[in-house]
């Protein structure tokens, strides 16, 4: 599952879907919100941590609840359409980054940047899009 493919499926989402619950906390609009969220940080430090050569931030440590936090609440106005549109932005932004500095570059340092080309089931898109999807297909 690709960012692009989860996107393509939000697209496809009635206004009421966007408020079914995925979890006690989030509904179908946070757990977006936290992926657009993730992707503007993506944007914003693949730059530094190349030329640094330092691990990102977020391998130090397991505790994400306050990034979390703070991008659902960031957008938390945002209409579900612009939502969509900024995480395509985000992605954008990410996909020039990757191909200035160079894809093989990127991948030859997994150390730095392995989460950045996340792919399969065990994927961050991946675990969001089937929550997404149980409760839109099971009309949770």
């Amino acid at each position: 599952m690709s960012e692009t493919d989860f996107i393509a499926y939000l697209k496809t989402l009635k206004p009421e879907d966007w408020d079914k619950k995925v979890t006690d906390q989030w509904a179908v609009k946070d757990v977006v919100a936290h992926m657009v969220g993730w992707e503007k940080e993506a944007a914003r430090i693949i730059k530094s941590i190349w030329e640094k050569k330092k691990i990102p931030w977020f391998y130090k440590t397991d505790d994400y609840d306050n990034f979390n936090k703070k991008a659902v609440e960031y957008y938390k106005e945002y209409k579900p359409n612009e939502l969509i549109e900024e995480w395509e932005k985000w992605q954008s932004k990410v996909d020039k980054e990757i191909s200035r500095i160079g894809e093989d570059k990127l991948r030859a340092r997994p150390d730095l940047f392995g989460w950045l080309f996340e792919e399969g089931s065990n994927s961050h898109a991946n675990e969001h899009y089937q929550q997404i999807k149980n409760v839109i297909e099971n009309n949770v």
